[in-house]
């Protein structure tokens, strides 16, 4: 009996987890204050999520490990119920592992590969402290970057050259040198892989999309430590519509009305934003402890 009521709190959990959990947590505007902790926030449930449906899992598949013939002394709906968690929670482990290791590679191979067409297409730039800079000979203001271990690339067009104040390009320098430096990439690529463990049906797609918003609010928040809010604005605007590779971190490639909103309101003081981001931390450790400790006390 215990059990089997800590796997019903187990599945019960979630279900919270993915579905109206993220669409309450996205109401949280505060959360854009502390953006390094609340990406840590939203991972974290989508952790607790993964251990949650896991725990469920075992705890249904255990007793018919022991006995298989228990599966067929069991009343039909218990039968199917059991049969149906057990499948699921094998589907999400599988996919899973299937994405740990395919997010990782395909990406890695996008950026190495657009990381080759740049430096055949681009021509370096050393006259600014910028590792791996290369200009390309486009139109359209643009601006991303190529993170990598000992290869990062720093991509800026020349139409962004051309339209963009002195200061201006600084900030957008400063914003994708903050990706690289940080390895915002391997956050967003692991993150994503946790996030493909479940079904696009069961799944909500909120944490995930916040995730990559909050990522260009902390490069936002490098650049503007740098030159101040106002240039970075002003090319974020500028720049906001243009194209960027699918594996590059880009500066005007998501949510540009939102981040010049943030940029444009006075930011809280320095003690008010560390006691949050450590609220937000506790949080995401209790998250990650629930399942934990329902599986204890219900089991």
């Amino acid at each position: 009996m215990g059990i089997t009521l800590a796997a019903a709190a187990l599945g019960l959990l979630t279900v919270i987890l993915v579905g109206p959990g993220p669409l309450w947590v996205g109401r949280w505007r505060f959360l854009q204050q502390v953006p390094r902790a609340a990406i840590v926030l939203w991972q974290a449930g989508t952790v607790a999520a993964l251990v949650s449906v896991i725990g469920a899992g075992v705890l249904i598949t255990l007793p018919l490990l022991a006995d298989p013939a228990l599966l067929t002394r069991m009343p039909p709906a218990e039968a199917v119920i059991t049969a149906l968690v057990a499948a699921f929670t094998a589907i999400v482990i599988g996919r899973l592992v299937w994405s740990l290791i395919k997010v990782g590679a395909d990406t890695s191979a996008r950026r190495r590969r657009h990381r080759l067409a740049v430096d055949l297409l681009g021509r370096p730039d050393d006259t600014r402290s910028v590792r791996g800079l290369r200009i390309l000979a486009e139109k359209l203001p643009m601006a991303y970057c190529l993170p990598s271990v000992r290869e990062s690339r720093v991509v800026l067009s020349a139409g962004a050259l051309d339209r963009l104040t002195e200061e201006e390009i600084t900030a957008v320098l400063e914003h994708e040198a903050a990706h690289v430096r940080a390895r915002h990439d391997l956050v967003l690529d692991g993150f994503q892989a946790l996030h493909r463990a479940f079904p696009v049906m069961v799944r909500s797609e909120m944490p995930w999309h916040r995730s990559q918003l909050l990522v260009e609010m902390l490069a936002d928040d490098a650049a503007r430590r740098r030159t101040g809010p106002l240039p970075l604005a002003r090319a974020l605007v500028a720049m906001a519509g243009a194209p960027s590779p699918s594996a590059a971190l880009a500066a005007g490639d998501r949510d540009i009305a939102l981040r010049v909103i943030r940029l444009a309101e006075p930011r809280p003081p320095a003690a008010r934003r560390r006691a949050l981001a450590a609220l937000v931390y506790v949080l995401a450790a209790a998250l990650i402890a629930l399942p934990l400790i329902t599986l204890l006390l219900l089991s």
